[in-house]
């Protein structure tokens, strides 16, 4: 069975995950580098002996799977000897999951519920040390951040769904183009070219702030070229199936583009023509109900539902829940349902306060 098979969820537990990782058989080393605030290992794998440094870690927030899901798929694909070739000029340190802690309880934080992503300066947890020591050990030329990102993202103002975003992330205040992010901005202008035949109007520019506190942010500012990458949203691929595809395919361009140097014919204003992302999108629309907002009755309004992700047995539920109500809505969602269309006995008066059961009711209608 294939990884693909194996982690189909997006909940990923640290056990199978680590079953896993120590199953793989044609690595330089598998080593614990460091332990969580839980005590659970931290694994780093080391993958070729090029020249050219690249270090990679996922899930720093425990309940960002895609990209780890993607990494998984890439340690894969380097056992097989016909893939030799992308290790000749490259040596790989990966960090599947930073954040076991957060992966078991499925949330952003680690156990003492601090964001590891703002954690990059002060270094108080043993996660955030770890990778610090990674870092600074491995001497990277070349590091690859990995996220996920919300449903609600658009590539460009009403777009299509941000299936993946980059970033080439600010090393000041200012957003100072220095020549290591030049080169950033250039790898992710030639991953989206190459992105862009599968993926027609679904790749996003992620928000540009700098907080030197961003692990990101911290690393360009010590002029390593960095690269973000947010796994978003695929039409009907809520366990980002799909998605992880997408990014796999994206890790093994930068790979290649990396070795060839290929970058080098790429610019900076084909990164900077890349879309920014924007939040339009909801993830259902119910059309043509009754809403009862604290005792007084709205006909025909447009009730707009997001998702919540819920742990339940050792899965994720995606469970809805009212997030606005109106006559015309001017969002985008990625599904309609039209109350209208369906063969429903008693007419539905949907309850502000009470929607959960009457929305998911119609979602498996």
């Amino acid at each position: 069975m294939s990884i693909k098979e194996k982690f189909t969820d997006r909940y990923l537990d640290p056990y199978k995950l680590n079953l896993f990782l120590k199953g793989l058989r044609n690595l330089n080393d598998l080593l614990i580098i460091g332990n969580s605030e839980e005590n659970r290992p931290i694994y780093g794998i080391k993958i070729g002996n090029g020249p050219i440094k690249v270090l990679l870690w996922s899930q720093m927030h425990g309940n960002e799977t895609s990209t780890t899901k993607a990494l998984c798929q890439l340690l894969e694909l380097l056992e097989n000897p016909a893939h030799e070739g992308l290790m000749t000029n490259l040596t790989f340190k990966i960090i599947p999951q930073l954040n076991p802690d957060g992966a078991v309880k499925y949330t952003r934080y680690n156990a003492n519920n601090i964001d590891l992503n703002r954690d990059a300066v002060n270094l108080t947890q043993s996660e955030s040390k770890a990778l610090s020591k990674i870092f600074k050990e491995f001497k990277p030329d070349f590091c690859f951040n990995l996220h996920d990102q919300r449903t609600l993202y658009a590539a460009g103002k009403m777009g299509l769904p941000a299936t993946i975003s980059f970033l080439a992330p600010s090393g000041d205040p200012e957003g100072s183009i220095s020549s290591s992010r030049e080169v950033s901005m250039k790898i992710i202008a030639a991953i989206n070219k190459s992105l862009q035949i599968d993926l027609p109007g679904q790749i996003g520019r992620y928000d540009d702030s700098f907080n030197i506190n961003c692990v990101g942010d911290k690393f360009s500012s010590l002029a390593i070229p960095t690269i973000l990458f947010e796994a978003g949203h695929f039409p009907n691929d809520y366990n980002r199936n799909v998605t992880a595809n997408y990014v796999l395919k994206a890790l093994i361009d930068a790979i290649k583009i990396i070795s060839n140097k290929d970058y080098n014919n790429y610019t900076i204003d084909q990164y900077l023509n890349i879309p920014e992302n924007s939040k339009d999108y909801s993830d259902l629309l119910i059309t043509g109900v009754s809403i009862v907002d604290q005792g007084k009755v709205y006909q025909n309004q447009e009730l707009v539902v997001n998702y919540k992700e819920v742990l339940s047995n050792s899965k994720v539920e995606f469970i809805p829940y009212m997030i606005d109500y109106s006559n015309s809505w001017t969002g985008l969602t990625h599904k309609t349902i039209e109350i209208e269309s369906m063969e429903i006995n008693n007419k539905i008066v949907f309850d502000k306060q009470k929607p959960l059961s009457q929305i998911q009711s119609l979602i498996n209608y």
